[in-house]
């Protein structure tokens, strides 16, 4: 069985949480419902029965921070459908599943393209199979087959489902309808959060162009320097903070721990102060500038902190990967947080095993250790690689869970592409010092998804989000115009394959 990762509790999660600002409520997003058919030629009692099976389905899978809006009958002519609509609308609409109850008249179909047209809405077509012998009672697939016609002429975008009432299949594309509607409401005018002002220095795939980031998320980022968020940390307690130091360090799966006293309390506090920080702005994610500035000015490494920041729900990138936060920020969203997303390189491919490696350095959210195995509260192993006498902490290095997982990232410098996979992170040993886990993928062969990130020449951080989420992606990517990269046959050597640079509109 899949591991429920809101269920698991991070180390010091529950004590942190004591302490820092509240995260604030999600707004509700609403969404309609409005069936469509035509009673002078068709079954308009079939037609209003099969609409009120399909509102009790709608209603089914709608959560508690979900509001429907729906008529209990359907609607035949375009003045009553634009007066739904716009009624829709003025509450707050995000949102419209149009369900086929009959066939149509054409002037419905092309009110509703005229009206979609004014409005950055995501639409799902709905429609079912007849009642088979007699009359034709319905002609569903041919009235969807014309809306759908007079939808697409007009340039508006949709999705659409042909399937039966109460099928798993079309439940889940109900749901995930209103995953993405309700995830894209939310980021709109949203706001992320860049603590150090920008990019790692060298790291040129980690900034992205920020108005194609409004252009396709609706989003905001506001910029921060260390200092202001290292001395918000200054209002917690100290007794409150060694507190959790020793939470870390006496943990019956803390198997070794080689930090100082000063580095572990002030990492605990820097990620007390990012948590509150983010909660009190009510920012959606962090993209943390964790180096040089945390090694040379602060003598900490950041990527213990950041993990802890996580294990409280919220996304941090490492190294002000923006194109990272972006891809968190989405599985978050989509998954309801049970995605748990982490930054990670791949940095092992093991082509007879069809295995990927995926390695960082140590700032994941603790709620990912796998179970029966332990961690390690470790100075920066990149550091020891230079001097160990001047290397800083505190990382949590330990071996990540198995299960399925969704590899993906919004592209550098526009985010208006993605490349993503499935896997499973299967049983290894931990190959090196850091938080690691090796990906069996199931989208493509390791060798040619390695293949077409070298050839395409590609970002080089990944986000792996627990759970199999790729089409969740697919249809949330399809209403905020990002392109799906594609996968390349490879073997152990290829050639370039230029990716697009120029912001795309």
């Amino acid at each position: 069985m899949p591991v429920d990762y809101l269920t698991r509790i991070g180390i010091a999660e529950q004590e942190m949480r004591k302490l820092i600002t509240p995260s604030p409520k999600p707004k509700n997003v609403s969404i309609a419902l409005i069936g469509i058919g035509l009673e002078q030629h068709f079954d308009w009692e079939l037609a209003k029965k099969s609409y009120t099976a399909a509102l009790q389905q709608t209603k089914d899978v709608f959560s508690d921070e979900n509001i429907l809006l729906a008529h209990p009958t359907p609607v035949q002519t375009k003045k009553e459908l634009l007066e739904m609509l716009n009624d829709y609308f003025a509450q707050g609409m995000s949102g419209l599943i149009v369900y086929q109850a009959s066939f149509i008249s054409g002037d419905l179909a092309l009110t509703l393209a005229n009206w979609l047209r004014d409005q950055n809405m995501p639409i799902l077509s709905w429609s079912h199979a007849e009642v088979m012998g007699g009359r034709l009672t319905a002609n569903r697939l041919c009235g969807q087959n014309f809306l759908l016609n007079s939808l697409n002429s007009m340039g508006v975008k949709y999705s659409w489902v042909f399937d039966e009432p109460e099928s798993s299949e079309l439940t889940l594309v109900l749901d995930r309808f209103v995953r993405v509607v309700t995830t894209k409401a939310r980021l709109k005018h949203a706001e992320l959060l860049m603590i150090g002002g920008m990019r790692v220095p060298g790291f040129f795939d980690c900034e992205l162009n920020e108005i194609s980031i409004a252009k396709h998320f609706e989003l905001g980022i506001e910029r921060v320097d260390i200092e202001t968020v290292w001395k918000h940390g200054e209002k917690f307690n100290r007794e409150d903070i060694h507190h959790i130091v020793d939470q870390l360090v006496s943990d019956s799966r803390c198997n070794m721990q080689n930090v100082s006293a000063q580095e572990l309390f002030l990492s605990v506090r820097f990620s007390l102060a990012i948590a509150d920080y983010v909660n009190a702005g009510g920012y959606l994610g962090v993209a943390l500038k964790n180096w040089p500035e945390l090694f040379d000015n602060y003598q900490i490494a950041g990527d213990g902190a950041g993990a802890l920041v996580q294990d409280l729900g919220i996304p941090v990138a490492d190294e002000s990967d923006m194109g990272g936060l972006l891809t968190m920020v989405t599985m978050n969203g989509l998954s309801n947080g049970k995605a748990l997303p982490t930054l990670m390189d791949l940095s092992v491919l093991n082509t007879k095993e069809d295995k990927i490696g995926a390695w960082h350095c140590g700032g994941s959210p603790t709620r990912l250790l796998r179970d029966g195995t332990s961690y390690q509260i470790r100075n920066h192993s990149i550091l020891d690689n230079f001097d160990k006498e001047k290397s800083y902490g505190m990382l949590l290095e330990f071996l990540q869970e198995t299960g399925p997982v969704t590899i993906a990232k919004y592209q550098y410098p526009h985010a208006s592409y993605m490349l993503s996979f499935e896997g499973n992170i299967v049983d290894s040993p931990l190959r090196f010092r850091g938080s690691y886990g090796e990906i069996h993928p199931t989208t493509a062969s390791a060798t040619d998804i390695i293949g077409s990130i070298l050839s395409q020449g590609l970002d080089h951080h990944w986000i792996i989000g627990r759970g199999h989420i790729r089409e969740d992606l697919h249809e949330f990517n399809h209403w905020i115009d990002v392109k799906e990269l594609p996968f390349t046959s490879s073997g152990i050597s290829g050639r370039s394959q230029q990716k697009e640079m120029n912001y795309q509109s």
